[in-house]
């Protein structure tokens, strides 16, 4: 992939980079120290993708394994990030969504955003968490079954 390729690809995929950076990290430094991270080593790697069709989907495997990196790390310390002291003021109903969305295990909470806010189709899922469809439709179900629970509880 050429290097005028890589980076409108990458200006694309940006939000959404963050995006799905947000369900696995807290803080939005290290989701942007993540996106950024991520796009570094897909920049030096640019080479070795094969079909540029499938950039954005490499990408966001690259940033997955980032973000669980960045994730073991920072379980090792024990630091407070001061959003997770101060959360940023939202909207409620958004608020309450995301709260739902976090407290989801994130092998339900990925396949989730990656599928209905990032719009990736089940089979290119399956191909980033190297799992197989199947596992992928599954957790999907599982995540709206969930989700729904919680929405309804805070509703009562």
């Amino acid at each position: 992939m050429h290097k005028e390729a890589f980076l409108q690809c990458a200006m694309g995929a940006e939000r959404t980079l963050y995006r799905v950076a947000k369900t696995i990290l807290r803080s939005d430094a290290d989701c942007a120290d993540a996106v950024q991270e991520a796009l570094l080593k897909g920049l030096s790697h640019a080479a070795l993708l094969r079909n540029e069709q499938y950039a954005k989907t490499w990408l966001t495997r690259i940033l997955i394994n980032t973000c669980k990196d960045m994730a073991r790390k920072s379980a090792r310390s024990q630091t407070v990030a001061l959003t997770d002291i101060l959360p940023a003021p939202d909207k409620r109903e958004q608020r309450e969504l995301y709260e739902a969305l976090r407290t989801l295990d994130e092998q339900l909470r990925l396949p989730l955003v990656l599928h209905y806010l990032e719009g990736f189709p089940v089979k290119e899922i399956a191909h980033m968490l190297r799992t197989p469809e199947g596992t992928i439709k599954r957790r999907l179900w599982q995540a709206r079954q969930e989700m729904k629970e919680r929405l309804t509880e805070e509703e009562i």
